[in-house]
């Protein structure tokens, strides 16, 4: 089932403020944007990240709250740059709800978009963004 039901957005790459998608999708359109935590994940890639499960691992990131009027678009233009068609399609990435940590400690749930099966080819082990924050390793290259 393809849901379109609003939910905050977890961001961990070039979605984040300041990042090269953020501007064309985000930026103006959110409410708040707030620091989290996504734990037991990790990201891989180089340029682009993927958020692949792992025990013990975090994913540094930002969750943005969208201006309900601006929901659908957002929406739309968020599942068409991560290559997401619904659920069971070969996508590049999955949009899924996880439990993410806001900065404070609380806990809420929101829309992840979690590495694909035919994203699986862009990465290895090897390319690991070890600490789990893209901006930091992208910043550091």
């Amino acid at each position: 089932m393809f849901t379109t039901e609003q939910k905050p957005v977890f961001v961990y790459g070039t979605l984040r403020a300041g990042q090269g998608n953020y501007c064309g999708i985000l930026e103006g359109n959110t409410i708040q944007e707030r620091p989290a935590i996504l734990k037991d994940y990790t990201l891989f890639g180089s340029g682009v990240p993927f958020a692949v499960q792992r025990d013990g691992r975090k994913v540094v990131g930002e969750v943005m709250d969208v201006h309900p009027e601006q929901w659908p678009g957002v929406l739309r233009r968020l599942d068409r740059l991560e290559g997401y068609r619904g659920e069971g399609r070969n996508n590049m990435y999955d949009r899924k709800v996880r439990t993410v940590t806001l900065g404070d400690g609380s806990e809420i749930e929101a829309y992840v978009y979690l590495a694909g099966e035919s994203s699986r080819r862009w990465f290895t082990d090897d390319n690991e963004i070890l600490g789990g924050d893209f901006v930091k390793a992208e910043s550091s290259r």
